[in-house]
């Protein structure tokens, strides 16, 4: 009797075979040359906007206050690549208008709307106009009303619109762990 299909090829055969595309495909994600990504405040690579450097760089400096390239750069330091986006504004109507805001794009359904001032006091002053009853906070259960989170800490007022809970843990620890502190002073003897 005649066999309808063609032999099994050798074991050793089919381990060498799996063995050269491994080969191959770990030697093109190591080989490929990517350009090197030169930018400088403000400067862009793709849709993804830069922070600008990071915390205590000359563009960027630790201050101890949170500035828009170091919450770029804590998000970026926290795995959620986080898009600045320059043509969407704040929606949050309550906020001092003459503050600095910007809306940073988490992802395809998350976005961030960052509320930045002067010190804690102006920060704390401007938070008591928000309505705290449609927010809560990281760690809440956001009920069936999908309520903003709310991250205030230091000069920085962040309002997440996410379901996704991990996100939403991820941004809070980010922007809570503290702002970028400024360099100690080195004592010589």
């Amino acid at each position: 009797m005649r066999a309808h299909h063609l032999p099994m090829p050798e074991p050793s055969f089919r381990r060498t075979g799996f063995l050269l595309v491994v080969t191959l495909l770990v030697g093109a994600c190591s080989s490929s040359k990517q350009a090197p990504a030169v930018a400088a405040k403000g400067d862009s690579l793709g849709s993804r906007q830069v922070a600008g450097g990071a915390p205590g760089s000359a563009t960027c400096p630790a201050t101890g206050m949170w500035a828009r390239c170091s919450v770029l750069y804590r998000l970026d330091r926290s795995g959620i690549a986080p898009h600045l986006d320059t043509t969407e504004k704040t929606e949050e109507k309550a906020l001092n208008a003459s503050t600095s805001s910007f809306v940073v794009k988490l992802g395809t359904n998350s976005r961030l709307e960052v509320f930045l001032y002067p010190d804690s006091t102006a920060r704390i002053a401007d938070g008591k106009k928000l309505d705290r009853t449609k927010l809560v906070n990281a760690t809440a259960t956001q009920t069936i009303n999908r309520e903003r989170t709310l991250i205030e800490n230091a000069n920085l007022i962040g309002l997440l619109t996410s379901l996704n809970e991990r996100l939403r843990e991820r941004v809070s620890d980010g922007l809570t762990a503290g702002a970028p502190q400024p360099p100690s002073p080195v004592v010589v003897k």
